[in-house]
């Protein structure tokens, strides 16, 4: 019998496939390895004044070597050689500036694990999803490409200290907003989007959107986000609620929402998005089957909105449902 079991041991394992009662859940993925590769891109181009190795640099040290999640981030940003290769000679300032902040955000990744393994106790029907830090050319900080979460490292990890002179005003906005020490929030924050129903059409569904990956984030975390938009969202609560009723049915949310470098105080539909499940999560007797609704709510379904809406209290005695 042990001479049976033991080629039965030997043939899964020359399959790749454990017995089913060694398997144990798939734990999240955080690679890093895409900002050493950029970094060393980055010093080979500046070792050189000749276009044609700038571009062939970016190529052969950084996308060829690139992880998953790099690919799918050039794809999805619709990135190219060219564009990083001038983004790194135009804005030399922030590179220099910003490297240490990219570089740190390794030591980030144990807090990062250690964070995703929280949020799989309190919400047991976690997907797994992998996280990748990676360098973009100055477009986006985050975004969700089915179940990878894409960092961009270098707008995610700048923050007040880094130096903005050579950049556009939305980017400016950005790091002044930014609160140092938040990788770890954000990339719960990230993950929550891997874990959500797409679709959301209403302003009260896209602000619910990212107000649930924010108090998710904060629960999992119990690190208080700090950032401008919060801040600004308690200390003028009142006259954003009833604005925000007003205008919560409307398909535009560009008042609310993705905003920055557009308005005095942007992204005010995080706020808002947040004190509404605040507000749920609060009012639920069972939080741990609160916390599944928040994660899996349909921000789509207008009914699904509406429930969500008055069972969170937050506009006591109000007939708030779309007509």
């Amino acid at each position: 019998m042990k001479i049976v079991a033991s080629i039965f041991v030997l043939a899964l394992s020359l399959l790749n496939i454990k017995p089913l009662s060694a398997q144990a859940p798939a734990q999240p993925k955080v690679s890093t390895a895409d900002i050493d590769n950029f970094w060393t891109a980055y010093d080979s181009i500046n070792s050189t004044a000749d276009r044609y190795r700038q571009l062939n640099f970016i190529n052969t040290l950084y996308f060829e070597k690139g992880t998953e999640g790099l690919r799918a981030f050039v794809k999805s940003g619709n990135y190219s050689a060219e564009r990083y290769v001038r983004v790194i000679n135009d804005y030399p300032l922030f590179w220099k500036s910003v490297r240490r902040n990219t570089l740190a955000v390794k030591e980030q990744v144990p807090a990062i694990e250690k964070n995703l393994e929280k949020l799989r106790l309190l919400y047991p029907d976690l997907k797994p999803a992998g996280i990748y830090f990676t360098v973009g050319a100055l477009r986006s900080g985050g975004m969700t490409v089915g179940n990878m979460v894409l960092i961009g490292t270098e707008i995610a990890s700048a923050d007040t200290g880094t130096n903005a002179l050579e950049l556009t005003n939305w980017l400016r906005s950005q790091f002044a907003a930014q609160v140092s020490g938040n990788i770890v929030a954000l990339n719960i924050h990230e993950f929550i989007h891997t874990q959500q129903k797409n679709g959301a059409a209403t302003v009260l569904g896209q602000c619910l959107v990212e107000g649930a990956a924010d108090f998710v984030a904060e629960i999992v975390t119990k690190q208080k986000n700090l950032n401008e938009y919060m801040i600004f969202g308690q200390q003028n609560e009142a006259a954003l609620k009833q604005k925000f009723k007003n205008e919560m049915w409307r398909r535009n949310a560009s008042g609310w929402i993705y905003n920055t470098g557009q308005v005095e105080h942007p992204e005010l539909g995080y706020f808002m998005g947040f004190v509404i499940c605040r507000a749920y999560y609060q009012n639920a007797k069972d939080k741990a089957k609160a916390l599944k609704e928040i994660i899996e709510l349909d921000f789509s379904d207008r009914n699904a909105l509406s429930d969500f809406l008055e069972k969170s209290r937050y506009y006591p005695n109000s007939n708030l449902r779309l007509q």
